[in-house]
């Protein structure tokens, strides 16, 4: 009885340690949100966007999510020209959109401080175009 109390410290010890370990190490995926205020124009029409929502995960690839009266879902891909740049390179990955933008992050490189996009949706023919200013 005594050796499994020991044993389970023992892992519990283990297992809170790591996180500590792991966060000196590069952050390789960043999920980010952000409320502000910006447009988001679809063809003739404009929306306000209230909050931003975006993933940049290991493998290149982002999902984008505007949060307005409408809500988009845009997947791309994403690059930055090295890892001290705030700037993320943004290209739509949809093979029924063209186009792309950038992510500019704050400068502790986890939260967004602004989004532009220009993006030509091939199916309806219109292009969508958002900008956005996090608060």
């Amino acid at each position: 009885m005594l050796r499994r109390r020991v044993f389970a410290i023992c892992v519990c010890a283990v297992l809170f340690a790591l996180p500590g370990a792991v966060g000196g190490q590069d952050q390789k995926s960043i999920v980010a949100s952000a409320s502000g205020e910006g447009t988001l124009r679809l063809g003739k029409e404009k929306f306000k966007v209230h909050a931003v929502v975006v993933k940049l995960l290991e493998d290149g690839k982002a999902e984008l999510n505007l949060l307005s009266d409408i809500t988009i879902f845009i997947p791309a891909a994403w690059t930055r020209t090295d890892s001290a740049s705030r700037t993320i390179e943004l290209t739509t990955t949809d093979t029924k959109m063209e186009g792309g933008g950038q992510l500019l992050l704050r400068e502790d490189g986890k939260s967004i401080a602004g989004l532009k996009l220009e993006v030509f949706n091939r199916i309806s023919g219109k292009t969508v175009t958002v900008e956005f200013v996090a608060k």
